[in-house]
């Protein structure tokens, strides 16, 4: 993805970086470990770049999930041990949802949850 990235500083551009590079949306933990900074600052950073819209999140298990705004996302994510994992195809065009609701759609955010294969074989056993 290609952003302005004239305004944003050293730490928010590695940020948005990270999160372009990763395959999954991020916690400010891991996005903390990845980049190699204090917590307190990737929160100010993600703060920040939400604030820009360059970035958009949502909360599982209790942790937000960091993603920049213009990747198109489908996940799964599951609900025993958390794993997300990036569903590749889309079934589903902003144009469809438009002309369903009688809205103008700007951006989607698929995300479908259950057990992942290792939760069902774990589950399997017990």
């Amino acid at each position: 993805m290609n952003y302005n990235l004239s305004h944003l500083t050293k730490t928010s551009e590695k940020i948005l970086q990270i999160l372009e590079n990763s395959e999954i949306p991020l916690t400010v933990y891991q996005i903390s470990d990845r980049a190699k900074l204090p917590v307190p600052s990737v929160y100010r950073n993600v703060a920040f770049l939400e604030k820009r819209e360059l970035l958009n999140s949502f909360q599982v298990g209790g942790f937000r999930h960091y993603y920049p705004r213009k990747k198109h996302l489908h996940y799964f994510i599951c609900d025993d041990c958390g794993d997300i994992r990036p569903i590749r195809s889309c079934e589903i065009s902003n144009s469809q949802a438009e002309n369903s609701i009688g809205c103008k759609v700007t951006e989607h955010i698929l995300i479908f949850r259950g057990l992942c294969k290792n939760c069902l074989q774990k589950e399997g056993q017990r």
